[in-house]
């Protein structure tokens, strides 16, 4: 499936090569499309927060939360434990049930002086303590295949998932990097993501 972002250009010439449409960057209406849309994107930026630390050895932690208020990480090994161990875990779910801060206006200034958020985050709720059990349920669950699938490729000599609880990361400068690019794409691949 396609989101807008990569169409054909409909401009009607004869272009040979595939050309990217830019969308507008504003809420997606459509359920089905903004799922799409997050499902590719988030993709996207997890791949960039791994080549970003495997080309420059920095350290990455990149946080998505998608609208139904599932969790998504990708961590570079040094910040793993901000995302596995209960205080990590805990700050992130209070940050998550925090409320929508005044976008940094005075209580004094009249509220037509701050910017409107758009409708979407006007519309944002809390979610029930027994969602957030379930989401916290599901994401221990994820994590727990992440960990049995890096063990299983440790057992067949294949390198670990990038981002898997134990996921030692590649070192640069080590001759295995290319060996997880490739596992990397590999993995994409298997869960429907396109290659980049």
């Amino acid at each position: 499936m396609d989101d807008d972002d990569d169409d054909e250009a409909g401009t009607g010439g004869k272009s040979t090569a595939r050309e990217r449409r830019k969308i507008e960057i504003r809420f997606i209406q459509d359920k089905s499309r903004r799922h799409i849309t997050f499902s590719k994107r988030k993709a996207g930026i997890m791949k960039k927060a791994y080549e970003l630390s495997v080309l420059t050895g920095t350290q990455v932690l990149l946080l998505v939360v998608s609208e139904t208020g599932l969790v998504y990480t990708f961590t570079t090994p040094k910040l793993q434990p901000l995302v596995t161990k209960p205080e990590g875990k805990n700050l992130i779910q209070a940050c998550l049930n925090a409320p929508e801060e005044s976008n940094g206006a005075d209580e004094d200034e009249p509220q037509s002086s701050a910017p409107t958020p758009p409708p979407q985050q006007q519309q944002q709720q809390q979610p029930h303590p027994d969602q957030v059990a379930y989401q916290q349920q599901q994401h221990h669950l994820q994590q727990q295949q992440q960990a049995a699938a890096a063990a299983a490729a440790a057992a067949y000599g294949a390198p670990p998932v990038p981002g898997a609880q134990g996921y030692g990361g590649p070192v640069p400068g080590n001759d295995n990097t290319a060996a997880y690019q490739q596992y990397f794409n590999q993995m994409q691949n298997q869960a429907g993501n396109p290659q980049f």
